[in-house]
């Protein structure tokens, strides 16, 4: 069982990183530690001892079948790793510090919620003091591994639950075949050849022309019914992006889509018999009922579309290196910048001088331009006479009239 475990791609990223760690530790042991820090290193020896124990199946020890369900192994090794990445900020010199901070701020902005203030906590870290800066940053580094935990999680759980669906499914065909099998009549797959009900000859999936549903038309149904699954998976797949994660949440999919071919193809004939679909009744030879069975498989992409764009929402949300979201200026910018000297605000312009409408105003520019007479641009509205002698219900104005103060041009009411 251990060869076989050694063969996974997740164990030996956790191998491989825990041995990166172990030498960046030593290097930083042999230019000296101080107590604080050596007693930082003495945990992250422990951690990273725990990481490589759950990458090898060494401790926790689960059954195989529990580990690979609930992902013991997996998750302890990847937490403890990531525990061990966390207590190394209390290890790192100054330099290694400040190298730290646009890794970590860019795994932060991938991780966390644009809106969570914990997202942020690495802006201007330069300017602040060490002590300060190692304790933000510790947090930062925890706060996004646990979130990447999480979402790991999360994946775990909704391939789980597609797979129980798979199994529900595939368990409920094969008691209806079963049963149909031992009795043809109880679920008859078989069309009138005539299309008239009561003919006694019949169009089954086995054979044309015959006078009786036979045992194994459930079964050659169902067998259609799981190759247009199979297509449906196989074209679906290609649209889902690769992970290196440890969950196959697109074998889960693809396992879930077979059955379930079965399932609707099974349905779908049933449905067409008891002349659910409008304007089909009946189907005229055996070629055709095997051509429905076979596009009946294939149609349950219309219940499964949607966990297919929930399994690549769910993929796409898992950070990587080469993650779409860009980084914050914080992730490109040098840990150790100085702060800005503040600007100095204008004092505020003065007050504009009252107009007296009644006196033309002129305007110099400065650069020599000729005057702009106010009094002459803008004329002053003279609203019009009242006629006092017109009938108060009368409230519409003569099309050559000016319009009323504040009425549109095309509502003169």
């Amino acid at each position: 069982m251990t060869e076989r475990r050694h063969r996974k791609v997740w164990v030996h990223h956790v191998v491989v990183s825990v041995r990166s760690l172990e030498t960046r530790l030593a290097v930083a042991e042999a230019q000296g530690l101080g107590p604080d820090q050596r007693a930082a290193a003495a945990g992250v020896r422990r951690l990273l001892d725990k990481a490589r124990d759950a990458a090898k199946g060494l401790d926790p020890k689960p059954g195989p079948l529990s580990d690979w369900w609930g992902g013991a192994l997996v998750e302890s090794a990847y937490q403890n790793l990531h525990a061990a990445k966390v207590q190394m900020i209390d290890v790192y010199d100054d330099a290694e510090l400040a190298a730290e901070i646009p890794e970590a701020a860019a795994r932060a902005h991938q991780t966390l919620h644009r809106d969570d203030p914990r997202r942020h906590g690495t802006d201007r870290l330069g300017t602040r003091s060490l002590a300060l800066q190692r304790a933000i940053l510790r947090h930062t580094v925890e706060d996004s591994y646990d979130a990447m935990d999480r979402q790991h999680e999360r994946l775990r759980s909704f391939r789980n639950i597609v797979l129980l669906t798979a199994m529900f499914i595939a368990v409920l065909v094969g008691i209806t075949a079963a049963a149909v099998w031992a009795n043809p009549g109880i679920m008859p797959l078989c069309f009138p050849a005539d299309g008239q009900p009561g003919d006694p000859v019949l169009n089954c999936p086995t054979a044309s022309n015959v006078t009786s549903a036979s045992s194994g038309d459930i079964f050659v149904v169902g067998l259609l019914g799981l190759l247009g699954g199979a297509l449906a998976a196989a074209m679906s797949i290609r649209n889902l992006r690769g992970t290196s994660s440890p969950y196959d949440v697109p074998i889960a999919l693809a396992w879930l889509k077979v059955p379930l071919g079965a399932f609707t193809a099974i349905l779908g004939l049933v449905a067409i018999q008891g002349e659910f679909v409008p304007g089909l009744s009946s189907l005229d030879s055996q070629q055709q009922i095997l051509a429905y069975a076979l596009l009946l498989g294939f149609a349950q992409q219309v219940f499964t579309h949607s966990l297919d764009v929930r399994a690549q929402s769910l993929l796409e949300a898992l950070p990587g290196k080469d993650a779409a979201s860009p980084p914050s200026a914080t992730a490109t910018a040098i840990a150790s910048a100085p702060e800005q000297p503040a600007v100095p605000h204008a004092s505020p312009a003065a007050a504009p001088a009252q107009v007296n409408p009644s006196v033309p105003t002129q305007m110099t520019p400065s650069n020599g331009a000729a005057a702009i007479d106010l009094a002459q641009q803008v004329p002053d509205y003279q609203p019009p006479p009242i006629d006092l002698t017109a009938d108060d219900n009368d409230v519409v104005q003569d099309d050559e009239s000016v319009p009323a103060p504040n009425v549109p041009a095309g509502d003169h009411r």
